[in-house]
């Protein structure tokens, strides 16, 4: 047995010497793999801003994007977006300067592969047309005058496009003013400037004979959450009902309306209404201290003005108690509502539209639909008239207007 023993250890130890012997001959024959030096035939374009995608062209590039080094002005940039054997997309990175691009992949380092001049960002200030409905409303052929900063001084560098329709007639006045003439059959949507192949949003604008959602073009602060006035002082409040209720923007309040406290907070710094945890809304009773119990001839409203044509007016609200109360939302020609009392377009001629309000507490928003139709341009109000007893509220979600 000791003899199997010591036999079987020195077959081993025979062994091992062998395979070790064996790998030690194979050593000097392996080899590095030597990647090939990239070679640069073009940067495209030479010119941009910070953000702009650039596309290198050339040979020996690989195709993995993480060994891929490209500096602008000495600052790398830390999105390269594609890489092929041929062909690295780039993005400019914050911070470029005009100067020498270099790259460097894997441990192969190209050197300066040419040169790029960053330019001022372009920037959008304001964009608006002469159309009587309003600034953002344009007609084909009308003007439309785009104000920024940063928009160069050659015109062939500029392309305008409303809502992908691209258009044929503008001036470049200065590095800061485009007029523009509206495209015949444009949709409504957003006015894209193109500078050296920078997209800048320039607003939006409508068209008054396209069809369908039109709202955001007459309507401001419109839908959940609605956005509000900056308190005063210690009106926010504090605890669970911080900032409970508060004033929207965009919308007149009646000091009626104004009439509730959030909890902790001081009636001296004023009183607060017109919104109820972010919804368009009223409540009576259960504020903070100085809070009214009820509220006589209050009025939420906006004023717009809609060119003729046929349109469906959607009103969604979320919660309420006040199928018991006199609260009406309303659409009134002019530039105010009517009391609750003078909703009857029976005996009010100018009331075009009136719901008298439901007592709604489910899952999701109860929606009301108006139809109607103008002849003309007409001035409207669009909103509600309250009278509420003692912890009654309601809760507006949004406002959908349509041309149909």
């Amino acid at each position: 047995m000791k003899h199997l023993l010591r036999n079987m250890i020195g077959i081993f130890a025979v062994t091992l010497f062998v395979l070790l012997f064996y790998a030690c001959e194979q050593d000097p024959q392996i080899k590095k793999y030597e990647y090939p030096m990239p070679e640069v035939s073009g940067i495209s374009p030479s010119v941009g801003f910070v953000a702009s995608q650039v596309v290198i062209t050339g040979t020996n590039f690989g195709d993995r994007t993480e060994p891929v080094k490209i500096f602008f002005g000495g600052v790398q940039a830390n999105k390269v977006l594609m890489c092929k054997n041929n062909r690295i997309a780039v993005e400019v990175p914050e911070g470029a300067v005009t100067g020498d691009v270099t790259m460097q992949i894997w441990t192969n380092d190209a050197g300066v592969i040419g040169k790029y001049q960053v330019l001022p960002t372009p920037v959008h200030i304001s964009t608006t047309s002469e159309n009587s409905l309003g600034s953002n409303i344009a007609e084909a052929g009308e003007k439309v005058t785009i104000k920024g900063q940063n928009f160069g001084d050659v015109k062939e560098d500029i392309s305008v496009s409303f809502n992908g329709t691209p258009a044929v007639n503008f001036d470049l006045l200065d590095s800061e003013t485009i007029k523009v003439e509206v495209p015949e059959g444009y949709a409504s949507g957003s006015i894209i400037v193109t500078i050296h192949g920078y997209e800048l949003v320039c607003g939006a604008m409508m068209n008054p004979a396209a069809k369908g959602d039109v709202t955001i073009f007459y309507l401001k602060n419109y839908k959940y959450p609605f956005k509000v006035h900056d308190f005063v002082g210690s009106q926010a409040g504090s605890g669970n009902e911080m900032g409970w209720f508060a004033i929207p923007t965009d919308w007149t309040v009646s000091d009626e309306i104004k009439c509730m406290v959030n909890k902790n907070a001081s009636a001296d710094d004023g009183k607060v209404g017109g919104t109820v945890k972010g919804y368009l809304g009223v409540q009576a009773g259960w504020g903070g201290n100085g809070s009214a119990k009820s509220i006589t001839n209050g009025k939420i409203y906006q004023t717009i003005t809609l060119p003729a044509g046929e349109y469906d007016l959607d009103i969604s609200y979320f919660l309420g108690n006040v199928g018991d109360q006199q609260v009406y939302a309303v659409l009134a020609e002019g530039n105010t509502i009517p009391n609750p009392s003078e909703v009857d377009p029976k005996s009010n001629p100018n009331v075009k539209k009136v719901y008298k309000l439901e007592d709604y507490d489910s899952i999701g928003a109860k929606t009301v639909t108006w139809n109607f139709t103008l002849s003309e341009a007409t001035e409207l109000s669009l909103g509600f008239a309250v009278t509420v007893g003692d912890k009654k509220y309601f809760e507006v979600s949004e406002f959908k207007l349509t041309l149909k």
